[in-house]
């Protein structure tokens, strides 16, 4: 009996792994881009980049801390880990120069929030994102 039940939490724990390999960056569908980079991403979700290219304002959406797939967001995408991303947030804070982006609770509200607002995006797994949202960027497919 203990046997199996460590297969089953085994298989649940790589399922879950494999999940977290297939994050996305969606957008508003009224985006004025198709297609970002990792490095435009980056500089998005740092706030280092604020405006599309028709000027109008990024609205990035994050998954509050804690979130597995915030972690895997991160450590693909900018190269932080979350460690770093406290550091950086807090200088950041600190000089008056920024804060971080608006947090949602999970990846079900980042994906509705994204579609609600224009000007938003965010990051979800693969298997959430659909046709009410624009796909940007493919961390499965860099």
């Amino acid at each position: 009996m203990k046997f199996s039940y460590f297969v089953l939490l085994g298989a649940v724990f790589v399922t879950s792994v494999q999940a977290q390999g297939q994050v996305v960056v969606i957008a508003n569908r009224q985006a004025p881009v198709d297609k970002i980079e990792p490095d435009q991403a980056s500089q998005i979700f740092l706030k280092q980049i604020q405006t599309w290219p028709n000027g109008r304002s990024i609205e990035p959406i994050d998954i509050k801390e804690g979130s597995p797939l915030r972690a895997e967001f991160y450590s693909k995408i900018t190269g932080r880990s979350l460690g770093q991303l406290r550091s950086y947030w807090a200088r950041q804070a600190f000089t008056g120069m920024g804060f971080p982006p608006k947090q949602a609770a999970t990846s079900e509200d980042v994906a509705k929030l994204v579609q609600l607002t224009p000007g938003a995006i965010g990051y979800v797994s693969k298997q959430q994102a659909d046709g009410s949202v624009k796909i940007l960027l493919d961390s499965g497919g860099k």
